[in-house]
């Protein structure tokens, strides 16, 4: 049965990933921090390690990667709600935590597949903004680095680390930068690529470009956008896969 080892499986996104790996037979290994999320995953049949990801080091995140041998590595980690009282977390977990399981999967030398979460605008503010962006596309990105700049910040410096060290550590990443969630169910229906920020866009179809991003290997070396819209998931990401869309150069050089 083909794997998965979820980072931050606690989260509401990777909740729904691990759903929907588990229906298609996959065994899920989640990653938490604290032990009362232990009955919720296994509910849905994942299998949880309890290891806390900003006290680890590298050498003890290898060996949990060793210790299960995924086919693929999910980082869903965050500071969440910690990073609101303290930013530091954005530091210690976003950027930190990140690279430290990089690092890890190299250590480990079992797993070179990696799908990450980052987010919408994380990019090099001392350039003019992407091609694609429209006005609308500027509003969000300039209220998005008032209300977090510690956040941007580390998530854009893990993701450039990761496409930048790529050539030391050889690994088969995707980056998927969603924009903003909003509260509403699955459709089934995203815009992926140079994408923009809008309009929001609901966890349960960003999970469904993580499978779809697990299963489409044609995607491993790209970074790329997801809002809400009116493409079929699937169909979506192989239009980003086939056409190689790629939004690093232009944001986070």
């Amino acid at each position: 049965m083909p794997s998965a080892l979820i980072f931050g499986g606690s989260g509401q996104l990777a909740k729904f990933i691990t759903e929907r790996l588990v229906k298609k037979d996959y065994i899920v290994y989640s990653v938490i921090r604290r032990e009362e999320h232990v009955l919720g995953l296994r509910g849905l049949g994942a299998t949880p390690i309890i290891q806390s990801l900003e006290d680890s080091t590298v050498a003890e995140l290898a060996q949990v990667i060793k210790s299960s041998v995924p086919d693929v590595i999910i980082f869903a980690a965050g500071g969440g709600w910690r990073a609101f009282k303290d930013p530091s977390f954005n530091s210690i977990v976003d950027h930190d935590g990140a690279i430290k399981v990089f690092d890890a999967m190299v250590n480990a030398g079992c797993t070179k597949r990696l799908i990450t979460i980052s987010t919408i605008d994380t990019r090099n503010r001392s350039k003019p903004r992407p091609s694609w962006y429209n006005d609308e596309d500027q509003k969000v990105s300039d209220d998005l680095w008032a209300m977090l700049p510690r956040y941007m910040e580390a998530k854009f410096e893990a993701d450039k680390d990761l496409v930048e060290e790529n050539t030391r550590r050889a690994l088969d990443y995707t980056i998927v930068r969603p924009t903003w969630y909003n509260e509403g169910g699955w459709t089934g229906r995203i815009k992926a690529g140079k994408a923009g920020t809008s309009p929001k866009v609901n966890r349960e179809d960003v999970a469904d470009v993580f499978v779809a991003c697990i299963e489409n290997h044609a995607t491993i070396g790209l970074v790329f956008e997801v809002t809400g819209g009116d493409i079929p998931v699937e169909e979506a990401v192989r239009h980003v896969a086939e056409e190689k869309v790629d939004s690093f150069d232009e944001i986070y050089r």
